[in-house]
C-alpha cells in the first residue's frame, strides 16, 4: 500500500467514522491522484469531510484550486445509502430460503444488515469488491448497533451458507477501516495475507472492467467476446472468489454467462 492509498484510507476513516490519524506529506500530483482515487471509488464526500476534519494537520497541504475541486465534487456527490427492498440469489434453493425470510422478517434493522451483506457478496462474485458498499456496511453497523440481533443474524448467515464470504467482508472492515472484532460478533474474523492482498487489489483497480464482459456474435459460428480480456478477467475473478461462497458462485457465473448471451444479435 503506497502513501496515496494510506492517506486516502486515513481521510476516509476520519470522514466516515471520526477516526483521526496523522497524515503523511504528499506532493500536489499525489493529492491529485488521491482525488482521482476517491472519485473512482465513489467516496469523495467522506474523504472531503476527512480533509476538513484534518485541516490543522501539519502535512495537509492542498492547492486552493484542488480544494475548490474537492468541495464542488463533494457537494454534487450522492451520499445517500440505498436501501434495497428486494434482494435475490441465483442459487434457487438459497434464494427460496431468502425470500421466505424476507416475507417473515420484513424491514427489521437486523434483516437490513443481512441485505447489505448479501449485496456485497453478490457484487464480489460479479464485479469485485466495492469500497463504497463496504463503507456503507461499516456506517450501518456503527449507527444501528444497539438495534441489531447478532445471534439471529448469525443463524440467517448460516442458513444461507454465507459464513466464509461474511468473514471476508468482516476482515476487510477491520483491515481497511480499523473495526474491532467485537464490533462484528456475527462473523469469525481472520485477517491474513489473502485478505491484505484483496484489500490491495481493491485500491489498485476498479470494477469497470467487469462491465465490459458480454458476448457478441462474430462473423463465424463461434461466439466471441467484444473484449476477450474482460471475459478472461471475469473467469479468473469467478474462480478466485468461488471458495468464499461456492453454493452461489457457480450458479451466479452461469447466470451471468446466460445474461451475456442475450446480447447476441439474432
Amino acid at each position: 500500500m503506497d502513501i496515496i492509498q494510506r492517506n486516502f484510507l486515513r481521510l476516509l476513516k476520519c470522514g466516515a467514522f471520526e477516526q483521526r490519524e496523522p497524515l503523511e506529506p504528499m506532493s500536489t500530483w499525489k493529492w491529485k491522484r488521491l482525488y482521482q482515487l476517491s472519485q473512482m471509488h465513489d467516496v469523495t464526500p467522506w474523504v472531503y469531510e476527512g480533509i476538513q476534519a484534518c485541516s490543522d494537520d501539519f502535512f495537509l497541504h492542498i492547492h486552493p484550486e484542488q480544494m475548490k475541486q474537492w468541495k464542488e465534487s463533494a457537494v454534487i456527490a450522492d451520499t445517500e445509502i440505498v436501501k434495497e427492498d428486494v434482494q435475490r440469489l441465483t442459487n434457487p434453493i438459497l434464494n427460496h430460503k431468502l425470500q421466505l425470510l424476507t416475507k417473515k422478517e420484513g424491514n427489521s434493522p437486523t434483516f437490513e444488515l443481512l441485505f447489505n451483506i448479501i449485496r456485497i457478496a453478490r457484487y464480489i462474485l460479479t464485479q469485485g469488491i466495492c469500497l463504497r458498499h463496504l463503507l456503507e456496511l461499516g456506517i450501518y453497523l456503527r449507527t444501528t448497533k444497539d438495534q441489531l440481533n447478532y445471534e439471529q443474524l448469525s443463524k440467517w448467515i448460516k442458513k444461507l451458507k454465507m459464513n466464509k464470504i461474511t468473514q471476508l467482508e468482516a476482515a476487510l472492515l477491520i483491515h481497511l477501516f480499523g473495526f474491532k472484532e467485537e464490533e462484528i460478533p456475527f462473523a469469525t474474523v481472520k485477517v491474513n495475507k489473502e485478505t491484505i492482498q484483496i484489500a490491495n487489489d481493491i485500491l489498485n483497480t476498479s470494477s469497470e472492467q467487469a462491465a465490459d464482459w458480454y458476448f457478441t456474435q462474430g462473423k463465424n459460428v463461434f461466439v466471441s467476446t467484444s473484449n476477450s480480456g474482460a471475459m478472461m478477467w471475469h473467469v479468473r475473478h469467478s474462480a478466485k472468489y468461488m471458495g468464499y461462497y461456492p453454493s452461489e458462485a457457480i450458479t451466479n457465473f452461469f447466470a451471468n454467462f446466460a445474461h451475456s448471451l442475450s446480447h447476441i444479435e439474432e
